[in-house]
């Protein structure tokens, strides 16, 4: 995945505050904080890339290759997964699933007689 300075800089503060918030683990949130930009790229497997493009005035580029377009679709399919699974953590603790709620279907059943 190739990635601009300012987008994984926000990736990574948004996996401190992840960690730490979420996660309950301050001590691991405070290790990813102290790591430089550059490291942390290397530990997600990421390349940075330079966000300045230069485009012409004269002749702008208005079409994207298909391998841009494929590259693109993995970058956003990256970062819906990475949301998504924020969304499931943060689901299962405003939520978690009840144990009882079993228990309590089972006694709540018919027992299949037709009452008059």
């Amino acid at each position: 995945m190739k990635l601009t300075r300012a987008k994984l800089a926000s990736r990574k503060a948004q996996a401190v505050r992840f960690t730490r918030d979420v996660l309950g683990d301050p001590d691991r949130a405070d290790e990813i904080d102290a790591k430089s930009l550059e490291d942390y790229a290397e530990r997600r497997k990421v390349k940075l890339i330079n966000s300045f493009k230069r485009r012409t005035a004269i002749m702008p580029r208005t079409t994207k290759t298909k391998a841009d377009l494929e590259a693109e679709i993995a970058d956003l399919q990256d970062e819906n997964q990475d949301l998504q699974d924020q969304l499931d953590a943060i689901a299962d603790i405003v939520a978690p699933a009840d144990e009882d709620e079993d228990e309590d279907d089972d006694s709540d059943e018919d027992d299949g007689e037709v009452l008059d």
